[in-house]
């Protein structure tokens, strides 16, 4: 840990947030296959490290940024607070991005530090998850839980919708069990998930968001060795990624990731008990 690392981790915070949460994370799906390509050929991991998961591009610290940084525009009524798609480049709010620039370093800390305790737990999925958290109650200023009204109900459409994402869930988690097994990367499904939001911002009127699936289902695959218990996970991840999609990040003022959430939770039971 060094002042560069920690100025850098800035810069990535206010990249992030410049440039929206989404979009952040779409270019690190696309950085870490370019990194896994470059670590199979040649062995190193610095696009990986430095760039991918590092201060520029880490979920930590992009995306974290990026969240607080919302929440902050919303709050100044500049735009949605939970609206993590949309660039703060459109609020010319030069507050917001630098409460996401300190957001971004904190979480690169947060992270780093986690990561050198050996928690049996996805550190950056956690890192995401607790600033998310200090987000929304810092500064979303709401509960942590989704505020329905009248006859809304967090369980509205889940009798048609839970049967449709198991599907979904059990096949995308086979294949991804599979091609895990078959590189030793984990995470090789969760960055062609990522990549694939870039069509959140194309005509296609509804595209699934599922690294939670993909990470949860190649935790599995590498601490059972094969694709049914992957698909067994990739099946639970997406059960609770409904809930909680619908219980702590419907109708509120900042943005809890869902996905980070699952990948969370998941990878504590695998990674503590199974690996």
């Amino acid at each position: 840990m060094t002042i560069i690392l920690i100025l850098a981790a800035f810069g990535g915070g206010v990249f992030g947030s410049l440039i929206g949460g989404t979009i952040a994370f779409i270019f690190t799906g696309i950085l870490a296959l370019l990194g896994f390509a470059i670590l199979l050929t040649t062995g190193d991991s610095m696009i990986l490290d430095k760039i991918a998961f590092g201060p520029f591009f880490g979920p930590q610290v992009a995306f974290v940024g990026a969240v607080a940084a919302a929440a902050y525009a919303g709050r100044k009524n500049k735009m949605a607070g939970s609206d993590v798609m949309s660039p703060l480049f459109v609020t010319k709010d030069a507050g917001s991005l630098v409460v996401g620039g300190i957001f971004g370093v904190v979480g690169y800390v947060m992270n780093y530090f986690l990561s050198t305790k050996g928690f049996g737990i996805d550190t950056i999925a956690l890192t995401v998850v607790i600033l998310g958290i200090v987000t929304r109650l810092l500064i979303g200023g709401s509960s942590l839980i989704s505020q329905y009204e009248g006859n809304e109900k967090w369980t509205n459409g889940l009798k048609t919708e839970l049967p449709f994402n198991v599907i979904w869930a059990l096949g995308l988690s086979l294949i991804v069990g599979f091609a895990v097994i078959e590189t030793g990367l984990a995470n090789i499904g969760w960055a062609i998930s990522a990549v694939s939001l870039i069509f959140l911002f194309t005509t296609v009127k509804a595209f699934p968001v599922s690294h939670h699936v993909t990470m949860v289902a190649g935790y599995a695959a590498i601490a059972f060795n094969n694709i049914y218990m992957a698909a067994l996970f990739g099946v639970i991840a997406v059960l609770l990624g409904e809930f909680f999609q619908r219980t702590t990040n419907t109708k509120v003022k900042s943005h809890l990731d869902m996905p980070a959430v699952v990948i969370a939770s998941c990878s504590l039971v695998i990674l503590t008990f199974f690996q």
